[in-house]
């Protein structure tokens, strides 16, 4: 029997990360009793993660007793009590991800359970400050979420004109072979840092009004950054 099976763990939260998250713990060898969900009995453990919406997880918590360990998974949120378990990735329930890779960010420090447990599913485990955590977690929605929005942007730019975003994915796989070696802001092209002022207006031209907007703040922040004239 693998030693991790006598510590019985209940996740709060049923979603992406809590998924994903009994997933790893099932496979390190731990008992998960539970993916508990709203007006269901909450059962007895030896250890309780929270892997809700953030606005959820301080009513959350109010319903594991006071006595027991808790930690919640959240990039932003502080809490009066117990620890941090953060893992820095992006979760969709059908897409599969290999946990030997994600960082996971302790907090605090002096939580020997969350550390083994962290050393046990990943190779990249870091001790952070709520103020280092917060940034980390800044960092992640601009290089994740919004660049997945301008994706989605550009996928219905394509589509207007029966175009593949397969098209794209190529273009998309050599930027991130790029930025494993170098800084991303040493391998910035594109006509805002060469500030090829006809191409901008004909972009311009043919853009939708809502994305318009979008276009000449990231424009305008490029040729910032670049110091672009």
């Amino acid at each position: 029997m693998n030693q991790n099976s006598d510590l019985n763990i209940v996740i709060l939260g049923n979603g992406n990360v809590a998924t994903h998250l009994s997933e790893a713990l099932l496979n390190a060898g731990y008992s998960v009793l539970q993916l508990w969900k709203r007006n269901e009995i909450l059962r007895d453990a030896d250890l309780y993660f929270i892997a809700v919406s953030d606005d959820a997880i301080e009513d959350v918590s109010n319903l594991i007793p006071e006595n027991k360990p808790l930690a919640h998974t959240s990039g932003s949120v502080e809490l009066s009590r117990g620890g941090v378990f953060y893992p820095l990735q992006t979760f969709s329930k059908n897409v599969e991800v290999d946990w030997k890779d994600i960082p996971i960010l302790i907090e605090p420090n002096d939580s020997p359970m969350l550390h083994e447990i962290a050393k046990n599913i990943s190779n990249n485990v870091q001790v952070t400050t709520p103020e280092q955590r917060r940034q980390l977690h800044l960092s992640a929605v601009f290089a994740c979420n919004f660049t997945n929005h301008l994706w989605t942007v550009s996928e219905e730019l394509l589509t207007k004109k029966n175009l593949s975003f397969d098209l794209l994915k190529p273009l998309i796989y050599q930027t991130f072979l790029k930025i494993q070696n170098h800084s991303p802001k040493q391998v910035q092209t594109g006509p805002a840092i060469r500030n090829d002022l006809k191409t901008l207006e004909k972009h311009r031209k043919i853009l939708d009004e809502k994305y318009l907007t979008i276009y000449d703040l990231l424009t305008q922040s490029i040729q910032n950054t670049h110091d672009s004239h």
